[in-house]
């Protein structure tokens, strides 16, 4: 990672590019909505089982709010790499790639 919302175009330590195929960011994207619903989804209950029965509706729909604004920006580096860790297993880098990402960090060939 370059800074927090962006990256290199290759990872700095092995050499692999960060977007193997076209669409790859809508899985990081995707992992992101998931956590950021559960998030907020586990904030909802937590916060009307605690305030129950006389909810502060005003003050649930603000933090609530900001929660869903704030939960993405603080997730999306770590989705980003999991979902790169993710794709990496599920669809092994062939030869070529990997002689490609050796030659980028310049790392002697196996």
């Amino acid at each position: 990672m370059r800074r927090w919302l962006g990256h290199h175009d290759r990872c700095r330590s092995c050499g692999i590019r960060w977007h193997r195929e076209h669409g790859f960011e809508l899985g990081p994207i995707a992992l992101n909505v998931v956590i950021t619903f559960f998030t907020l989804g586990v904030s909802m209950i937590v916060a009307f089982v605690a305030t129950a029965p006389d909810f502060p509706v005003a003050k649930l729909t603000i933090g609530l709010l900001a929660g869903a604004i704030v939960v993405p920006l603080i997730a999306y580096p770590f989705t980003y790499m999991l979902w790169q860790a993710f794709d990496l297993v599920t669809h092994k880098p062939d030869a070529r790639e990997l002689a490609e990402a050796a030659a980028a960090v310049g790392a002697p060939e196996a």
